[in-house]
């Protein structure tokens, strides 16, 4: 398979610098080899622009919301190209707000009936500007994929509106949901494979049923590193306990990307900050040649 890697390296949607060096950080480590390596070509490398600090506080309910729109709109513009090249865009992050891009980049070929995407993350992301207590936008990508909350974070991407519908999104492995989130998921009937039902089920399981649920002939994998348990992978920001073991994550990684209709993915929150020993670089790495190496040549 054709692949395109687009690094973005972004942590306005954190405000926790440390984000945005990963994707540099993994061309160092050999991450193009490695993909070749399972039978793949990378076709191109790229790094979307991330503009510089301008205010803040523009907007009090949304920090870095300028640099934020900038950055996403950048890389909207980034995946839509190389869908239309026909190639898989491999998103490398930085932090989860880039899942605005990455959707509305999608939403230029492939309608929102026709997408689903697998939320592999500790948290759900789907807080509005109103709803979240930080303001921080990587809480908030998924409201703004499906058109709820702020207008800014939403028109002005793709083709405008919702870009995704709620019973093409799913959740594995959250663990940390505010309560406004709570209510959006419930209200929206998202279904969501939450730790109870992996630990009672098993990972295998949870993910068979999950992609026995998937009705679209799309599927957009977007992966948090936080989905591991923070005991054993604490290079990230905000690291949360009682999650899937690194073993558990290869498992359930490969399971989605061995899946025809998967042909995008965001791999982000990875930061070397907290990575002293570089373990958690490491567990990147492998997690990358794995998922890939899984996916459908």
């Amino acid at each position: 398979m054709n692949i395109e890697v687009i690094g973005v390296p972004l942590y306005y949607g954190c405000d926790n610098p440390g984000t945005q060096q990963a994707y540099q950080i993994f061309c160092r480590e050999g991450l193009v080899a490695r993909i070749e390596g399972q039978g793949h070509k990378v076709v191109s490398c790229q790094e979307v622009e991330v503009p510089p600090v301008m205010e803040k506080q523009a907007d009090p309910t949304m920090e870095y919301l300028q640099e934020v729109q900038i950055t996403c709109k950048n890389l909207e513009q980034a995946v839509a190209a190389a869908k239309d090249r026909g190639n898989f865009p491999l998103i490398i992050g930085g932090d989860h707000a880039l899942g605005i891009g990455s959707v509305a980049g999608l939403s230029h070929t492939v309608p929102k009936e026709d997408l689903t995407v697998i939320w592999v993350d500790a948290h759900t992301d789907i807080n509005t500007n109103e709803t979240s207590a930080s303001h921080h936008i990587h809480g908030m990508p998924l409201a703004a994929c499906l058109g709820l909350g702020s207008p800014k974070l939403i028109e002005g991407f793709g083709r405008g509106g919702a870009k995704l519908l709620p019973q093409n999104l799913f959740y594995i492995g959250s663990r940390s949901v505010d309560p406004g989130e709570e209510e959006i998921v419930t209200a929206h009937n998202i279904r969501c494979f939450a730790m109870e039902e992996l630990r009672e089920k098993g990972m295998e399981q949870c993910v068979k049923e999950l992609l026995s649920l998937v009705k679209t002939k799309y599927i957009h994998v977007s992966f948090d590193v936080d989905f591991m348990d923070g005991g054993e992978y604490f290079a990230t920001g905000l690291p949360i306990p009682n999650g899937p073991s690194v073993a558990q994550t290869h498992q359930c990684l490969k399971l989605l990307m061995a899946d025809r209709r998967v042909g995008s993915m965001d791999f982000v929150e990875y930061s070397p900050k907290n990575d002293g020993d570089r373990r958690g670089l490491a567990v990147c790495m492998d997690l990358l040649e794995s998922s890939l190496g899984a996916l459908r040549v």
